[in-house]
């Protein structure tokens, strides 16, 4: 499926999920944007999270130019996921949908793109810029024809008429090697191997459009987190960054972005009825004296998990591998012994 995606106004922007276009939003307009749809990571179904289920009515009421997931949309991709989202979610959407991916989105090879498109690609919709990245790509790094594309995307809204810039990822490559987060987001997907260029390439660029464009940096990775938001607006970049996801829990919650001739506003929403603070509540402050609330393990599911995952193509991978090195390391040992 195509997805066209450009900064030209007159650009078509479809969604490869249930094909609806992004309609013209020279008017005051507002969006959604939530994390981690499939909710809970023992929700094995192959449907979204329950709380999302429960309220496609109020996410349709709230009438947004599109509804923007921050990845793990899906727990694993198969053709029963995206048959069964398809049927329960999709397709009873009344706005476009769009994903930033996430490591659970991508557990099949390149499935994902071949059924949905690109992995990364921005959009413009009344004066704002929406740029969406694949954090998952390069471990938390955005290199190469990704790295371009954000460069041309910054630079083409620095000379067209764009009042803000969001930036939208699962993971918060802007948190991990920043002291002033440090311990809020551990349970989060994080770089591998040393660290992600965010520090060192990233930055510049955005504190240099953020003196003259407010830019927003959202993402959707939250474990065992106290609240569906987290805020934070950066005193020295003047960086705005956020973090939202919904997890099959109590406190789950979405954000509505409005958007009113270049000025913008934030409300949550609840999923379950619950009464929310304004979303600038959730800062640094709140999460540190909060105490997450922690997903309780189901030990029922054992015999469904261990059966999916040794069903799944990652072990059988990983199996192979496994065993051609303990053959190579059998093959050098005996070579060792016979020298000797």
């Amino acid at each position: 499926m195509l997805l066209l995606l450009a900064l030209s106004s007159a650009a078509q922007v479809i969604s490869p999920f249930n094909r609806m276009e992004l309609k013209d939003t020279s008017a005051a307009y507002s969006f959604i944007v939530s994390g981690h749809f499939h909710g809970a990571s023992g929700n094995l179904s192959t449907f979204p999270a329950a709380t999302v289920l429960a309220n496609t009515d109020t996410l349709n009421s709230l009438r947004p130019a599109f509804l923007l997931t921050l990845g793990d949309l899906f727990l694993d991709l198969d053709n029963t996921y995206i048959e069964h989202y398809r049927r329960s979610l999709f397709s009873k959407l009344k706005m476009p949908l769009f994903n930033a991916v996430g490591n659970h989105d991508l557990s099949n090879g390149d499935m994902y793109e071949k059924t949905f498109g690109a992995t990364w690609y921005f959009f413009t919709a009344g004066s704002e810029l929406f740029i969406v990245l694949n954090t998952e790509k390069d471990d938390g790094s955005i290199e190469g024809e990704q790295l371009e594309m954000l460069q041309n995307a910054l630079q083409n809204a620095q000379e067209q008429d764009i009042k803000n810039v969001f930036i939208f990822s699962h993971r918060p490559v802007w948190a991990e090697n920043d002291p002033v987060f440090a311990g809020l987001f551990a349970g989060n997907t994080r770089t591998a191997v040393g660290s992600n260029n965010y520090e060192n390439e990233l930055k510049p660029l955005l504190t240099a459009i953020a003196k003259v464009k407010p830019v927003y940096w959202m993402s959707g990775s939250m474990a065992n987190a106290p609240a569906s938001f987290f805020y934070h607006k950066d005193e020295n970049t003047k960086i705005t960054f956020m973090q939202t996801a919904v997890r099959d829990l109590p406190r789950d919650a979405v954000l509505l972005v409005t958007a009113d001739k270049g000025v913008i506003s934030f409300k949550g929403i609840s999923l379950t009825g619950q009464s929310l603070e304004p979303v600038e509540h959730y800062g640094i402050d709140y999460w540190k004296r909060s105490v997450p609330e922690e997903e309780k393990f189901n030990y029922r599911l054992l015999p469904l998990l261990v059966s999916k995952a040794v069903t799944h193509l990652y072990f059988w991978s990983g199996f192979v591998i496994a065993l051609l090195l303990f053959l190579l390391l059998s093959l050098v040992v005996k070579r060792w012994k016979k020298r000797k």
